[in-house]
């Protein structure tokens, strides 16, 4: 027997030795879920929606940039809730990846910021106040010139007001009463001369007054009417007698008010009373 021959013989158990031990088989483990990161689904959406907004606004005419600027963060703030959301719902390994949750929310405040940009320059540009109070007075002599040709009775003191204007710029009152509802906003304050011995006398002037301002070129949002009584109080008190006066205001706001019957006026005027007490000389 060669000696190859010998190291091919199987190796037996000595005598008194233990037996070698059985070897197992390896057992399996279960392949680990991957883990799922809640934020980068949302993440993806946006850059894919910030990626659109470029190619709609070098692409198509007419596309409102300041509109999907302002919805821009609520549909980033649906997307990341409904896949939170969905998650949770879901047995599995997860966690929030925070980095991606992150970048969503500085897009999101950039949109925000970009979105009310253009409002602050507005507010902010001597142009755009230019206009307003160019419009303003436009407005105020328009109702001004109404009373005196359909209201000639009714004694007006002063009639001030503001307009304001948001959204595309109007250089008329024709093009700012074209704009659309809530783009535009004026206010009127109406000072009556009186006198008014009564609160429905006080109110039947201001129903006149209304429905000439409903037909002007930009209808008004919110009137208010005031009769002041205390200049002929004050001038009384020189002649040592007992005045009563009563003050009289009344104000409309929106549509609903302003289209209020002169008795639903009547009774939502607010009187303040006044009672000048009597010069009493002093005594020595």
């Amino acid at each position: 027997m060669t000696m190859t021959e010998q190291n091919k013989t199987p190796l037996t158990a000595q005598p008194g030795s233990a037996p070698a031990p059985e070897q197992k088989p390896a057992e399996k483990r279960p392949a680990e879920k991957p883990l799922r990161r809640v934020g980068s689904l949302t993440l993806g959406a946006c850059l894919i929606a910030a990626g659109v907004f470029f190619l709609l606004y070098f692409f198509v005419p007419g596309f409102d940039v300041q509109l999907t600027l302002k919805i821009a963060p609520a549909v980033a703030l649906v997307l990341l809730g409904c896949e939170v959301l969905f998650f949770a719902a879901r047995p599995g390994r997860w966690k929030y990846d925070f980095v991606s949750v992150l970048v969503c929310l500085v897009l999101m405040a950039g949109c925000f910021c970009m979105a009310m940009l253009p409002m602050l320059w507005d507010e902010l540009s001597g142009e755009n106040q230019q206009t307003m109070n160019r419009l303003s007075a436009q407005a105020i002599d328009e109702l001004y010139t109404a009373c005196k040709r359909d209201a000639q009775d009714i004694a007006i003191r002063d009639i001030s007001g503001r307009l304001y204007l948001s959204g595309p710029k109007a250089e008329t009152l024709q093009q700012a009463a074209a704009l659309p509802a809530g783009d535009t906003c004026l206010t009127l304050t109406v000072e009556l001369f009186g006198p008014y011995d009564s609160a429905a006398a006080f109110a039947r002037d201001c129903y006149t007054l209304t429905a000439l301002a409903k037909q002007c070129t930009v209808p008004p949002e919110k009137l208010h009417f005031t009769w002041d009584a205390r200049s002929p109080a004050e001038s009384s008190l020189n002649t040592g007698s007992l005045l009563y006066t009563e003050d009289y205001s009344l104000d409309l706001s929106g549509a609903v008010q302003l289209d209020w019957t002169e008795q639903q006026m009547k009774q939502q005027t607010e009187t303040e009373y006044l009672l000048d007490a009597e010069n009493i000389p002093d005594e020595d």
